[in-house]
């Protein structure tokens, strides 16, 4: 079986190879992700990979939420929601949602994919939601994401995370 994390990075590394031969002239995030998905990632979906169906993915669909320090801090008092929506989220089935059968975000996906682009950094907040997640949820996989518009001077940066720890994973220009 194909594992996740070959099928993420071999998806990331042929976005990166459209992105810098200029055959793409993206300039926004949901751009950059609807192109990842559906010219990249879905191309890894067949019988013997992680991903045996299309319907594991989901684009800014909804997940249960964690709490960190920094909403504690911020919160006073707030509602807060119990979802967020999320960039790229894939399911260890097909079909699932975050709901379980009384109707609460419960269900933890097997992976998530936070994109931001024309951004010259991975994003603190992100990161820090990411491993908090994968703190609540053991066997969850996180991967922050950063690209910059194609060109000459693409760069595409992600940071795996997995049980609250995070490493610089792939590096792309």
């Amino acid at each position: 079986m194909t594992g996740l994390d070959d099928i993420i990075r071999r998806a990331l590394s042929s976005f990166a190879a459209e992105a810098l031969d200029g055959s793409w002239n993206g300039r926004r995030e949901r751009e950059a992700v609807s192109l990842f998905v559906f010219g990249h990632l879905l191309r890894h979906v067949g019988p013997s990979s992680f991903l045996r169906d299309p319907a594991q993915i989901a684009v800014e669909c909804p997940v249960p939420q964690v709490v960190t320090e920094t909403d504690e801090s911020n919160a006073r008092g707030s509602a807060r929601k119990l979802q967020v929506c999320k960039d790229v989220v894939i399911w260890p089935r097909p079909r699932m949602t975050c709901w379980d059968s009384e109707g609460k975000a419960t269900v933890a996906p097997a992976a998530i994919l936070e994109w931001k682009f024309n951004f010259p950094y991975n994003y603190h907040p992100d990161l820090v939601w990411l491993k908090e997640f994968s703190i609540v949820y053991p066997g969850f996989v996180g991967y922050s994401v950063t690209a910059n518009p194609p060109g000459k001077d693409f760069k595409l940066s992600c940071i795996r995370i997995a049980n609250g720890d995070g490493e610089v994973w792939l590096n792309l220009d």
